[in-house]
């Protein structure tokens, strides 16, 4: 579980099977928000004084449909644990740089190193179940919405704001072929990173640049190759550096070569930045946060990157809750401090805050792969990830969860 999440003075875990969870949904809680956990990455997946409803023990169905290319999951599992069920049967679907988060991965929006070629992982949802917070249950399909103004405003909220409005228990989804990936890892010099860059902006979409900036700055290429061959890669890939994967989960840890460090224990907020390219601005940016990593307040602080574009801005960004369909970056941030240590947290949250206000005139839209209604910029994120829809999503969480049992919205 999330370090964080682990040490939180928690109320307890709820351990709760469909028959049950619609009526505890129903009847008032206290105190709420009640938090879930899938996959335990999240913060917030514990919390002071709050309950945590525990996916990982009753939801974890996992059946894959060879007529329809097709697979039914329940939330319990972690992206791991899914792609591991259809290594037998040699498909796949797009996961992050981690096989750890669980079904908030999905339901956020999943962004990795694919999502250039095979698109945001909540792009291959095809129908949700689980209980709306008023503890009514549900069970809609993308293809029932199509003519049903409300039942599609339903399937926006749920794809990127599923966690506002209801608890998602099962999903349906799209897989795609298991491919080999070539992937080129390796340190380089900080002066390096805006050339980088600017050459990963010209890439095909077969192929994404993801870097990470901790002790040394690392970067993290990846091009897929969909019929094993490895003719058309790219010449940044094409060296002895690169290593052929055969799978997603063959990938070598991302972030391993930031530091030689040992780790150290901490506790850590992240912050999703989406925005578009960096361009000739790629210098100017990267030096302004250089002056910020010199600064920053514990080891574990860092700034890191993942390429966007090519599939993922072939949806219809009305279409879903994830508006940034345009965004070429998605930069995140990471706060870290020691934990008890309330003054580090504070020094980590402003510095967080601080490179934050740096990616803004170029990343100026957010990614809530992490919810932060506990923390004071939460309602700022809610404006900046979802834009005009905002307004129109709150009237869902009055409509669908009218007494506040999860995240605020």
């Amino acid at each position: 579980m999330n370090a964080l999440a682990q040490d939180a003075r928690s109320e307890g875990r709820l351990i709760l099977g469909p028959e049950l969870l619609p009526a505890v949904l129903a009847h008032p809680l206290h105190p709420t928000p009640l938090l879930v956990s899938s996959g335990a990455t999240s913060s917030r997946c514990a919390g002071d004084g709050l309950w945590t409803l525990d996916l990982r023990r009753r939801y974890r169905e996992l059946r894959y449909q060879v007529e329809s290319s097709q697979v039914t999951i329940g939330t319990g599992l972690t992206m791991a644990e899914l792609l591991e069920g259809l290594r037998s049967d040699r498909r796949a679907l797009p996961i992050g740089l981690s096989g750890l988060p669980g079904s908030g991965f999905l339901l956020t929006g999943g962004m990795g190193p694919l999502s250039r070629s095979q698109g945001l992982a909540m792009d291959h949802i095809q129908r949700i179940e689980g209980v709306w917070g008023n503890g009514e249950p549900f069970n809609v399909h993308r293809d029932h919405v199509i003519g049903d103004e409300r039942a599609a405003s339903y399937w926006r909220g749920l794809l990127g704001a599923a966690p506002f409005l209801a608890v998602v228990t099962g999903l349906e989804l799209r897989t795609h072929p298991i491919e080999p990936l070539a992937v080129l890892q390796e340190r380089i010099a900080v002066e390096l990173l805006p050339n980088w860059i600017r050459l990963a902006e010209q890439w095909p979409s077969s192929a994404s640049l993801q870097w990470s900036w901790g002790d040394y700055v690392e970067i993290y290429a990846v091009q897929g190759l969909p019929d094993g061959c490895t003719s058309d890669l790219l010449p940044a890939l094409a060296g002895d550096a690169a290593e052929i994967c055969a799978d997603q989960l063959s990938l070598p840890a991302f972030g391993r070569l930031t530091t030689d460090r040992q780790p150290l224990p901490s506790h850590c907020e992240v912050l999703g930045r989406l925005g578009q390219r960096w361009g000739e601005e790629a210098e100017s940016v990267v030096d302004h946060l250089r002056e910020l990593m010199m600064r920053r307040p514990h080891p574990s602080c860092r700034i890191s990157a993942q390429q966007l574009g090519g599939a993922t801005g072939t949806v219809e960004s009305a279409s879903t809750s994830f508006i940034h369909r345009n965004a070429e970056w998605k930069p995140w941030i990471t706060a870290a401090w020691t934990p008890e240590d309330r003054a580090g947290r504070q020094h980590s949250l402003d510095w967080m805050e601080r490179v934050s206000e740096a990616l803004m005139a170029l990343n100026p839209g957010v990614h809530l792969a992490q919810l932060h209604d506990h923390l004071p910029f939460h309602d700022q994120e809610l404006k900046d990830a979802f834009g005009s829809w905002l307004p129109s999503l709150k009237q869902l969480k009055a409509e669908l969860d009218p007494d506040q049992r999860l995240c605020r919205l």
